[in-house]
């Protein structure tokens, strides 16, 4: 039965029609929708601010085809690679070693500090910049090291690069053959050569001078793999390390790369003697990457290393280490800001981006996230990533009241499972 012409439920009617009138003209190619979006307070569409709201402009991430915008956060693009992968080559990005537990360790670490908003703040202004062995960057987020681009996606390395120049990421690793033909043609993205260690000093001279003249802008040594971790997932599925190379599962070289029980040694004799070889040999940055204790982290700036990450290789060497956020104080305490300190595993949210400056970070690295971007969509897929990150990252620092990198101290931070005590700090505004 129709209610009152002036009724709640006409009312409704009306709200609709002109809610959805309001879409049908803002999607309209003869309306511009800058101007459409910049349309006073309290006009359909436009913003409904009470006195004193701002005219601060609002920044979108890049727009994509319809099924990678689907995808909002960066936990759902595992899911959309899934579809694309074999599970072979899922497996091997998504496993952990042993039983998993550093790998969820990681992850759960996030969940072990909780943030301290501060409010009437002035954030008009969210800034995400900061400068990083000399290099001003736009934003913290680091691409990791990655050894399975090319079966994620055919030239993945490739992609990889040019959505890390993109998205203005630093990116970690990559082949140097290809990066340094994209900057022969200026479309290289700022970039460190990372290794997991030479044994010899005629291998790791070669590899510092042949990264240098690839155009690399540091170097990152990785420390934390003497031998191949025992991985169930890889074992069972009998994993070709070949297949990273050659895209062809079960090449003439075939060989098993993770049997069960197997110890098969990659550097063991991986000791400080690399960086006597390494620091004379070139002038670019050295970064060890791999750090999980104070000890370790005091003995790496002695013999000269310029930045640190603190890592568990993504929770795919030992297992039953603890999340690498938990670690980060340690490092940060011992290295008492002589050299930057990095962290990686599990970062998944702005949120998480803010936790770890907070603690000390100078910025982050993440790792599955982009290849499962990569595996899903490509070049698209990487850029997306990153560019979701750092949107979560700008809204971060909004809500918290730091606005930018540079106010994140450990004021901005408690720890989630013991009583709280407030710092007392010199001054209650800034």
């Amino acid at each position: 039965m129709p209610g009152p012409a002036n009724g709640p439920l006409n009312r409704a009617t009306r709200r609709e029609a002109i809610r959805r009138l309001t879409t049908f003209v803002a999607g309209s190619p003869l309306v511009d929708p800058a101007a459409f979006a910049q349309a006073p307070p309290g006009a359909p569409g436009g913003r409904q601010g009470g006195a004193g709201r701002g005219d601060t402009n609002v920044i979108r991430p890049p727009e994509y085809r319809p099924e990678i915008m689907r995808v909002i956060n960066l936990h759902e693009f595992e899911d959309a690679a899934k579809k694309s992968l074999s599970i072979a080559a899922y497996d091997y990005v998504a496993a952990g070693a042993g039983d998993e537990l550093t790998l969820r360790a990681n992850r759960d670490a996030f969940g072990h500090w909780w943030v301290r908003r501060k409010i009437m703040v002035d954030v008009s202004k969210v800034d995400t910049s900061l400068e990083l062995l000399g290099q001003k960057l736009d934003h913290p987020i680091l691409l990791g090291p990655g050894g399975a681009k090319n079966i994620m996606m055919a030239d993945g390395e490739r992609l990889t690069a040019q959505a890390a120049r993109n998205s203005k990421a630093v990116l970690v690793g990559g082949q140097a053959q290809v990066l340094a033909e994209l900057g022969k043609a200026g479309q290289a993205p700022n970039w460190w050569a990372a290794t997991l260690g030479e044994g010899t000093q005629a291998q790791a001279v070669e590899f510092a001078k042949r990264s240098e003249d690839a155009g690399a802008s540091a170097l990152c040594v990785t420390v934390d793999y003497p031998y191949t971790s025992a991985r169930d997932r890889p074992s069972r599925d009998r994993w070709d390390p070949e297949w990273a190379r050659t895209r062809v599962f079960g090449t003439p070289e075939f060989r098993v790369g993770f049997q069960a029980g197997m110890i098969d040694p990659y550097t063991p004799n991986l000791t400080w003697d690399w960086m006597k070889w390494v620091r004379p040999a070139t002038r670019l940055p050295i970064v060890m990457k791999g750090i999980l204790t104070g000890e370790d982290a005091r003995l790496a700036v002695d013999n000269g290393v310029q930045a640190i990450i603190v890592s568990n290789h993504g929770a795919r060497t030992l297992d039953g280490m603890g999340g690498t956020l938990d670690a980060l104080p340690e490092v940060v305490e011992a290295v008492n800001g002589r050299v930057p300190v990095l962290v990686d595993g599990g970062v998944r949210r702005g949120g998480d981006v803010i936790k770890a400056l907070a603690l000390g970070a100078k910025a982050i690295l993440i790792g599955r996230p982009y290849l499962w971007g990569l595996a899903a969509f490509g070049q698209e897929g990487v850029q997306r990533v990153v560019e979701l990150l750092h949107g979560e990252l700008r809204i971060a620092l909004g809500l918290s009241g730091a606005g930018s990198l540079k106010a994140l101290d450990r004021s901005f931070i408690r720890p989630a499972w013991k009583a709280y005590k407030p710092q007392v700090t010199g001054s209650a505004s800034r």
